[in-house]
């Protein structure tokens, strides 16, 4: 037997010897007296450690993978939990993956090593695919070094689970192993990382036979082996889309499968083939029988398809009883969903596609992703990117993206968390990608104020206020629970006023979804100016305001994402005392950046304050070059919000 190192410098520039395997309980002496770490001093902790290393066997006639992992940290502050909290995520439906053989221990700084117990271990089911195995680290104290490894052996080897270079804190190592069975290889893609990444590969001799030509010799084992060093942490930073959407990571996609190996194809037009064997959304909304006779019955109620649509989303969206639980595919039955049993996403969406099809509208099931699963990577197909279902229609060539599921939402009004980038649309004869460009999900807002303000400072007027979007989805939301329509409206319009008084108020619209739900009312807030002796210091944001910024940083490194366009129009009237007047010099202004813009205008005339602001934001990502805009344009918001104008006798 002998093996043959080969470097190569396919992922990066550096020839070195591989690094040896860390093995669980053997701790170096320098992890003890370090005190920090030279790369980043105010680290809390650093993974000196991350290890992935994968194997095959041949288990009741199918081949498993079987990836170890070890983790190794270096706690220098114990108050950061996130260093002491692991979670294990794995795929568990139809037995795709296992985890077993966990072991976990914190070494102190006297050099005790204590074990984590056995029933501190807990499973927690997150949706109808995914459970976590989560536990805390024992006896984590500053200058404690944590250690665990667990396996996870995995039936489909298609391709296998991303490895992560790039963590919340420094990684000091990380490693991956593969050896590979003669019949497979697979195709390593690095995603996100500036560092380097080294590949090593070693061919290892298995023969004992002697090396003479008469002999027949067993191929080599291949040993593939990538490294990277000194990765710094990933900060996670505000209005992002997810953070794994940025993180470093390896990906390992089949490439070459048989004796002897051919090469494999991978592209979409294979996932979609394999979904249509196994997860066929078409077939189950299809055999959906009761929900298609339904969704023909409504059909004989309307003359358009519109009205039709609109009817049959009412009907299901306030039947289903969403259980919290999205999927991209559900075996649930549409008796299930329109008797009102829990039923996750995709079980009420197909639900809903079968009754559009009942109605002759043509309707297709879009897979998605949603946002804190991370956008879709096109170039790596894979139905392991696909975490949820919406449903997509096409009507007199107006497009409508739904989700049943989302309480008393409307066609193109989907949740924030499922309104991602794209997704992939499922036909009987093919598939397309989506941009999702839902028309009504958005922050809407529109409020007029017509007011008087006297001379001890009350302002007392009456205030029209518009919702649509998600605010009204809200506020439907909080009507339906039973709260009353005056603590609705101060939650909406008033928050943050403990003394406004609240009279005649009227609500419209509450079931009629096409139009803004909207709310009529007198009101009075008593000293809301400061009085003094020469005259009254007011706020001319009265409602829609902006406290402080959610953006502090001068720049930023990722691109901003904000969960839907927002649109705020504020509108005020108001008249001063007698004998006053505006010391205000105020002048009409516009801020204004691709996809967003803040508008100021101001018309003072004798004892009548008219002032208008605009913040029309049409997007929800801005790319790091358009930061400094965007943070100028909500700086102005708050500055508004917290200005003050002086009134003179």
């Amino acid at each position: 037997m002998g093996i043959f190192f080969h470097p190569t410098d396919v992922l990066g520039q550096r020839n070195t010897m591989p690094v040896p395997d860390a093995e669980f309980g053997q701790i170096p002496d320098s992890l003890y007296s370090m005190n920090e770490y030279a790369l980043q001093p105010d680290a809390p902790f650093i993974y000196t450690v991350k290890e992935l290393e994968v194997n095959f066997e041949n288990d009741e006639n199918a081949i498993v993978a079987l990836l170890d992992y070890y983790v190794r940290i270096k706690v220098f502050d114990a108050s950061a939990r996130e260093a002491s909290v692991v979670a294990i995520p794995y795929y568990f439906e139809r037995d795709i993956e296992e985890v077993v053989n966990i072991r976990a221990a914190t070494h102190t700084q006297e050099g005790e090593e204590v074990p984590l117990p056995d029933d501190s271990i807990r499973r927690i089911n997150i949706n109808s695919r995914y459970n976590v195995i989560e536990f805390t680290m024992p006896q984590v104290e500053d200058g404690a070094i944590l250690e665990y490894s667990y396996r996870v052996k995995r039936r489909y080897i298609e391709e296998l689970p991303d490895f992560y270079l790039a963590n919340q804190a420094p990684t000091d190592l990380a490693k991956v192993t593969i050896t590979y069975p003669g019949y497979l290889r697979y195709e390593t893609i690095e995603e996100n990382f500036d560092g380097q990444v080294n590949r090593f590969t070693q061919q290892i001799d298995t023969s004992s036979a002697a090396k003479i030509f008469t002999v027949p010799q067993p191929d080599p084992i291949l040993k593939e082996t990538y490294v990277a060093r000194d990765i710094p942490a990933l900060e996670e930073e505000a209005y992002i889309s997810s953070i794994d959407d940025y993180r470093g990571k390896l990906k390992f996609k089949l490439s070459e499968f048989g004796i002897p190996r051919q090469k494999l194809e991978n592209s979409w037009k294979l996932v979609v083939a394999e979904l249509r064997r196994n997860q066929n959304v078409l077939a189950v909304a299809d055999r959906n029988t009761k929900a298609k006779a339904l969704g023909r019955e409504i059909a004989r109620l309307y003359e358009s398809e519109k009205a039709v649509q609109d009817s049959i989303f009412r009907y299901i969206n306030s039947t289903a009883n969403f259980s919290g639980s999205k999927s991209p595919y559900s075996e649930v039955t549409d008796s299930t969903v329109l008797t009102g049993e829990p039923s996750n996403q995709a079980a009420i969406n197909q639900t809903l596609l079968a009754m559009l099809h009942g109605a002759g509208i043509e309707a297709y099931p879009l897979l998605i992703s949603t946002r804190q699963f991370g956008q879709i990577n096109k170039s790596f197909p894979s139905f392991f990117q696909f975490n949820g279902q919406l449903t997509y229609s096409i009507i007199d060539g107006e497009t409508y993206f739904m989700d049943a599921s989302f309480p008393y939402s409307q066609p193109n009004l989907i949740p924030v968390d499922t309104y991602n980038e794209t997704g992939l649309l499922l036909k009987p004869d093919g598939y397309e990608w989506k941009d999702i460009v839902p028309a009504k999900s958005l922050f809407a807002i529109d409020i007029r104020v017509n007011a008087r303000l006297d001379r001890e400072g009350n302002l007392s007027g009456d205030i029209h206020a518009e919702s649509s979007g998600y605010p009204a989805q809200v506020v439907r939301q909080r009507y339906s629970n039973g709260q009353p329509v005056q603590e609705i409206f101060r939650r909406a319009v008033f928050d943050g006023y403990t003394n406004a008084g609240i009279s005649n108020l009227q609500f419209k619209n509450y079931w009629s979804f096409e139009e803004p739900i909207t709310f009529d009312s007198d009101f009075e807030l008593e000293s809301y100016a400061t009085s003094f002796t020469d005259g009254l210091q007011y706020r001319p944001m009265i409602v829609g305001y902006l406290m402080s910024n959610p953006f502090n940083e001068p720049s930023r490194e990722l691109p901003v994402t904000l969960d839907a366009p927002e649109k705020l129009d504020l509108v005020y009237e108001i008249e001063i005392p007698s004998g006053y007047s505006i010391q205000q010099g105020s002048q009409n202004r516009t801020i204004e950046l691709p996809g967003a813009s803040l508008t100021e205008s101001y018309n003072f005339e004798g004892r009548t304050l008219r002032y208008e602001f605009h913040i029309d934001i049409s997007r929800k990502q801005f790319e790091p070059e358009l930061y400094p805009q965007l943070l100028n344009l909500y700086e102005r918001w708050v500055e508004l919000s917290n200005s003050s104008w002086r009134i003179r006798r």
